[in-house]
């Protein structure tokens, strides 16, 4: 498992452990965490290994050998202002992890896609895994995420016996994870969401953007079916309910503030341009033009049935802020840690 320490990583983690089914896991990591991190870290080999790295392929071959399914998870989500490192680590890294599993002949890789893959969204009823795949125009992350899945397809077809399965979600949350997700969203401003205990005062968003997330340990239980079930293909995953902009500004313990995407998308970029935050203005477009999902697939094929509600998981993350919640792992560490 590439990432197996990160959001996803730590929740497949905990999955893991309560699974006989399972003889023998292998975490893959730029920095493992330490040795005295406990549960759920200590239940599985560690590999200190930077995917992105020239010559990482070798070092992941070494890894992958005699592997069941080789689960990637490593990804730069947030480029900041470096393009050129985030560029290298999703689309290198997974190249990497790709040639490192074709050449060890691991019979199945599961992918951590995204609904960032998907084009917009042209309606408000959700799509399936049929939808187009040419990604939101304009952000990186979303062209990282549709050009490793252009790479998919390619080595699908030319190597017909390795099979591929890609989980789409939007927004993965979860409270042992509140500390990254909010360096990811603030940066140097990160420690002033302790200040105002993880709410959101005043949250200035399109009347008409909608979102859909999902708790990490949801998007775990559907890796870990597909990996049991030797699946392939796609399958997006999302909990219920669909969030407008008034219940996420209430769930954040603020109010909505209604803008109209190009004013928004101004204050996104002036503040990223004075380095006040890292997300650059293509976010707004994520999120106001991704397209709900419809996860009838994971559903039918795979037994998978959402355990959390959208509501209480966000609730629950943004209480975790406010508490300094995180754990050993350095990219789960508390906020200020």
């Amino acid at each position: 498992m590439t990432g197996a320490s990160g959001n996803i990583g730590t929740a497949l983690l905990r999955w893991l452990a309560v699974r006989p089914e399972v003889d023998e896991a292998i975490g893959i990591a730029r920095r493992a965490p330490p040795a005295d991190a406990g549960q759920p870290y200590d239940r599985v080999g560690w590999r200190e290994i930077d995917v992105a790295c020239p010559g990482a392929d070798g070092e992941l071959a070494e890894a992958f050998g005699g592997a069941d399914a080789v689960v990637h998870l490593a990804w730069h989500i947030v480029g900041d202002h470096d393009r050129r490192t985030q560029r290298r680590i999703n689309r290198a890294g997974s190249g990497h992890v790709l040639a490192a599993a074709l050449r060890t002949r691991v019979p199945q890789l599961v992918h951590l896609s995204s609904a960032a893959v998907y084009s917009p969204r042209t309606t408000d009823a959700a799509v399936s895994e049929e939808w187009q795949r040419r990604g939101i125009p304009g952000s990186a992350y979303s062209r990282d995420k549709v050009a490793v899945e252009d790479l998919l397809d390619r080595a699908e077809a030319e190597h017909p016996g390795l099979r591929v399965v890609r989980i789409r979600p939007p927004a993965v949350l979860q409270p042992a994870a509140a500390g990254e997700l909010v360096r990811m969203a603030l940066g140097r401003s990160a420690p002033l969401a302790r200040v105002v205990r993880g709410r959101a005062l005043v949250l200035p968003l399109p009347p008409q953007a909608v979102t859909q997330v999902v708790a990490a340990e949801d998007v775990a239980d559907l890796v870990g079916r597909a990996v049991l079930a030797r699946a392939t293909g796609g399958f997006n995953v999302a909990d219920e309910p669909v969030l407008t902009a008034e219940m996420l500004a209430r769930l954040l313990g603020g109010r909505h503030l209604p803008v109209s995407r190009r004013a928004l998308r101004r204050l996104v970029g002036a503040t990223w341009r004075m380095r006040l935050q890292p997300l650059d203005s293509s976010w707004v477009d994520l999120l106001v033009d991704s397209p709900l999902l419809d996860c009838t697939r994971a559903r039918t094929e795979l037994g998978w049935h959402p355990r959390h509600d959208a509501r209480l998981t966000v609730v629950a993350t943004r209480r975790a802020v406010a508490d300094g919640v995180g754990t050993a792992s350095p990219r789960l560490r508390p906020l200020g840690g």
